[in-house]
């Protein structure tokens, strides 16, 4: 799944946006959401992150990449067949996107 937010500001000031954006990346699906095991690494100006959410009993690996430009956030996950059935992918993307659009006009 792939979310594309534009902003204006600039590549620099953006990294250090979405450097702290995991714990949010999501938010807005449930208040009992855990983020656990969450790793991440930058390459210039493109990150990988992997973590597992946890709901209750039921944990569910994430993985993907957070790629930023002067003009844009581009957020690529790879949604396991579970996440994508039970919440369904275009409220990922809309969660997704409006949180990615907060943190960066916060």
């Amino acid at each position: 799944m792939r979310v594309d937010v534009a902003h204006e500001l600039g590549k620099e000031a953006a990294i250090p946006v979405m450097d702290r954006c995991l714990d949010h990346l999501l938010g807005g699906l449930g208040s009992n959401i855990e983020i656990l095991d969450k790793r991440t690494s930058w390459t210039g100006s493109s990150m990988q992150f992997s973590f597992t959410g946890k709901v209750g009993y039921i944990s569910v690996p994430l993985t993907g990449t957070i790629g930023v430009d002067e003009a844009n956030v581009v957020v690529d996950m790879d949604l396991p067949p579970v996440v994508k059935t039970f919440v369904g992918e275009e409220k990922i993307r809309r969660i997704v996107e409006t949180n990615v659009r907060e943190m960066l006009t916060a």
